[in-house]
């Protein structure tokens, strides 16, 4: 008797095994993948919105709007723990660090930072790239001919502060308004994105570019730098030095402040340490370049209009910015162009041979030459040299790249980039 119910048991659980399982683990429409990640990220759950996309991607590898969602988190757990780090070491917000990558993220100031040392800086940089690659790896396998997911990017909450508590502050609409401070919570909530495989490339380029950021940061040293100007930008820093101990501020005029900044410049020299990172950074920025091109080969491809982060010339996009043919076609030169500098196909015109033209000194309208001699921007990434900013300025410190060859002129950039009205760096940080 007991070995016959044992059996029915057993039979009883591997039929409702058979009927439950196709149930349970059926692939999701990306509307409902949209309302998952919308609400795990409206609440700031990061780990449980990657923790829930990695366990559907692991069932349903065909998934790729999963996928997509997992690579988005992840993405954003980096800026998260940049921006907890930026908090915890209370980085100034000021005039200088707003030229800073890495510590733009505007975090609110936190009254009672941490000391940081050198080496617990250069963990962050590691840390970050680390967070980088694996996001970059999983958008990596989404197959982008068809794939899209809408995002409410303006709900989006990253605790910044890393408090485990999440205030209004911290939400994405908000942190828009430092830079758009007309935005109001409505509009910002309620601003959608229809992510598709143009903005995977579009993204995939940008953790490329961050990731090259970071390994020419660690594959130099700049303790010199950091132990003698680091006050700067973090409020209390771990030195031997009894200067940087008087704090002040950028923008308080003082003596002190104006010895340092000086110092500062002074001090960007900086020996090479790992160069095979600089190798690695110069293959991130060709994978760069490279997924700029498929965003817009994508783009191009498409034939409806649905909240378009990066659209083409017949759509409308999210930013209400129109990107007629002939910039697509402007950009698309100017991405071949810096193609030819980072291969060393082209040169950097050394300035002290045409200073005369670089500076209205030559007395005529000729155009600088399109052969002579230049810097090999590949030798810098594969050969690399100390960093000294006054003598690469001066011109002693790139003789070593210099070679002849074809030079990429102030002319062809011009030309290339006339398209943009004057605006092309704004749309240099947007197509990417």
């Amino acid at each position: 008797m007991n070995r016959s119910r044992w059996l029915v048991v057993a039979c009883f659980s591997l039929c409702l095994a058979n009927v439950a399982t196709p149930k349970l683990w059926a692939q999701a429409s990306p509307e409902e993948h949209a309302q998952q990640l919308d609400g795990l990220l409206g609440q700031g759950k990061l780990i449980a919105s990657a923790s829930h996309f990695r366990e559907v991607v692991g069932k349903q590898p065909a998934d790729h709007t999963a996928r997509l969602a997992l690579g988005l988190t992840e993405f954003l757990q980096a800026l998260e723990f940049l921006g907890n780090a930026n908090y915890r070491f209370g980085v100034f917000n000021n005039s200088l660090t707003d030229d800073l990558l890495l510590v733009r993220l505007p975090v609110p100031e936190n009254p009672k930072p941490d000391q940081v040392s050198y080496e617990e800086l250069r963990d962050v940089v590691e840390q970050f790239q680390k967070r980088l690659r694996a996001a970059e790896e999983t958008l990596a396998q989404v197959n982008t001919s068809d794939v899209y997911l809408p995002l409410y990017l303006g709900r989006v909450r990253l605790d910044l502060n890393g408090d485990g508590a999440l205030a209004d502050e911290e939400t994405l609409w908000r942190l828009m308004r430092v830079v758009s401070p007309q935005v109001e919570q409505a509009q910002g909530e309620a601003f959608s994105l229809g992510v598709d495989g143009a903005d995977v490339h579009w993204l995939r380029g940008y953790c490329h570019f961050l990731q090259a950021v970071c390994d020419v940061i660690l594959a130099h040293d700049e303790r010199q730098l950091f132990e003698r100007c680091g006050h700067l930008v973090f409020p209390k820093i771990q030195t031997p030095f009894l200067a940087p101990k008087d704090r002040v501020r950028i923008g308080e005029f003082d003596p002190r402040t104006i010895s340092d900044l000086i110092a500062a410049v002074h001090l960007i020299r900086f020996p090479v340490t790992s160069p095979e990172r600089m190798q690695a950074a110069h293959e991130h920025l060709l994978s760069m370049v490279r997924e700029s091109r498929l965003c817009w080969e994508r783009a191009l491809a498409e034939k409806d209009d649905r909240n378009e982060w990066i659209p083409n010339p017949d759509q409308k996009g999210v930013l209400q910015v129109a990107v007629p043919r002939e910039m697509v076609t402007g950009w698309s030169e100017v991405v071949d162009e810096i193609e030819r500098l980072l291969k060393g196909e082209k040169l950097i015109p050394y300035w002290r041979d045409n200073s005369n033209w670089l500076f209205g000194f030559g007395g005529g309208e000729e155009n600088l030459p399109e052969r002579g001699r230049g810097v090999n921007l590949r030798k810098i990434f594969y050969e690399p040299k100390e960093f000294d900013l006054i003598l690469w300025i001066q011109g002693t410190g790139v003789e070593s790249f210099l070679e002849e060859g074809p030079l990429s002129t102030p002319q062809a950039w011009t030309r290339m980039t006339q398209v943009f009205e004057g605006q092309f760096f704004g749309f240099a940080v947007w197509f990417n």
